[in-house]
């Protein structure tokens, strides 16, 4: 079926710069959308007679009997993707208009061909955002209806993806950024891309399906993509994008949406241009153990610890940076002594001092290690409330977001990613 308005506009714009008076008809004959004006709405018996019998061609001549509402002219059926839709007919002699028929025909077949795939495309487009808000906002979304979804917008639903939040210069539109994640050499028709209201782009990027050197390969595709989107922000003249931070790669879509909300927790936390979620797990998983527990494993071995105090000029806080370094160096006083800037004998008595305090030998023990390091890390984190993590991963810094969209809480495990969809 055409649509009358599109025919309308189709002959008005063909007969400002022809001589020749166009009709369009429907499938039942019905004359939708004419030069001749005073047409419009009346019966063509020829055209209805044309697509009933499915002919070719319907040549009126001028010294036939016509039917009412018949002129003499060309009329040629109008296909689209293989059916008859309609009729097409230009008014006047077969040997004038025969050729000039042929050629209005391919026109509107053309536009309704373009028109058609405009419609796909925009529906396409609705059909993503749905998909989008089924994975990372509804609760309780039937898992099999979001993979029927997400094979109906051309996305295999059983393929690893990971996803990649982009963190960019104010100074450019999101938008931008997007176009040049599309364009990127890297980028896949199976990776899923958006911009969301905070302004950050986000790719659930598909990765090797691998069974050997696994984090490897995934940490190795993750460089190549960015590598590869800088250079496509070179091409463009953009400003690169500021940082990449990652979540955990999922097989499974019910999982996107808590893999998008640890993205953006790293993002926040973490500093490095590129933070791939493997270097993140230790922290993500400690800073996810609710507060209570916190204070309820250490806050006596604290208060005991400061009541004892710490000779000289050094500070508890000292001791913790100074364990924290030790514990990274392997527990090598001299690598961690280059490290602080301080002599070895000093790292060895802060850590004597440490030892005598708690009781512990975290040289020796790696549970007393491990314990002191859990110790002085919430240490850290009372010493800056900020820092004080929630019931999930710490809050950080809340990007803007539309007033009809919910803020961004990376720090609530049950938490919706921070941004609504918006494709381009």
């Amino acid at each position: 079926m055409i649509a009358t308005e599109l025919a309308q506009k189709f002959v008005d714009r063909f007969c400002s710069t022809i001589g020749y008076n166009v009709n369009v008809m429907d499938t039942d004959g019905t004359i939708i959308a004419a030069r001749d004006t005073h047409r419009i709405g009346t019966y063509h018996e020829v055209a209805h007679a044309l697509v009933v019998q499915s002919e070719e061609a319907a040549v009126v001549l001028p010294d036939a009997v016509l039917p009412a509402g018949v002129l003499p002219g060309v009329n040629l059926p109008v296909r689209h993707r293989g059916e008859v839709v309609g009729v097409i007919g230009v008014t006047g002699s077969s040997r004038d208009v025969g050729n000039l028929a042929h050629a209005v025909r391919t026109a509107i077949e053309t536009m309704l061909e373009y028109e058609w795939e405009r419609e796909q495309l925009e529906h396409r487009q609705d059909r993503k955002k749905f998909l989008i808000d089924l994975l990372l906002y509804k609760e309780d979304s039937d898992p099999a209806q979001v993979a029927g979804l997400a094979e109906r917008c051309g996305y295999d639903p059983r393929l690893p993806r990971m996803p990649i939040v982009l963190e960019l210069p104010e100074s450019v539109g999101p938008h931008d950024y997007l176009r040049a994640v599309k364009l990127s050499p890297q980028h896949t028709r199976q990776d899923l891309s958006f911009v969301g209201a905070s302004g950050h782009v986000t790719v659930f990027k598909v990765v090797p399906d691998c069974s050997g050197g696994i984090l490897q390969l995934i940490r190795q595709a993750l460089t190549d993509y960015c590598a590869a989107l800088d250079d496509e922000c070179r091409s463009a003249r953009l400003e690169l994008p500021a940082r990449y931070a990652t979540g955990p790669v999922q097989d499974e879509l019910p999982k996107y949406r808590s893999a998008l909300r640890t993205a953006h927790w790293i993002l926040h936390r973490g500093s490095d241009r590129i933070a791939f979620y493997a270097d993140h797990a230790h922290d993500l998983l400690l800073h996810s153990i609710a507060p209570d527990t916190w204070h309820t494993v250490f806050d006596y071995l604290l208060d005991r610890m400061r009541r004892s105090g710490v000779p000289g000029s050094v500070t508890l806080e000292q001791l913790g940076r100074t364990f924290m370094v030790l514990r990274e160096q392997n527990m090598s006083p001299k690598h961690a002594a280059e490290r602080l800037g301080l002599h070895r004998n000093t790292v060895v008595f802060r850590l004597n001092r440490i030892n005598d305090l708690c009781g512990l030998d975290p040289t020796r023990n790696w549970r007393h290690r491990e314990m002191l390091y859990l110790f002085f890390d919430h240490l850290a984190r009372r010493s800056s409330p900020g820092e004080i993590p929630a019931a999930g991963p710490a809050a950080a810094p809340q990007p803007a977001t539309a007033p009809s969209q919910t803020p961004p809480q990376p720090a609530s495990p049950t938490t919706p990613p921070p941004t609504a969809p918006d494709l381009a």
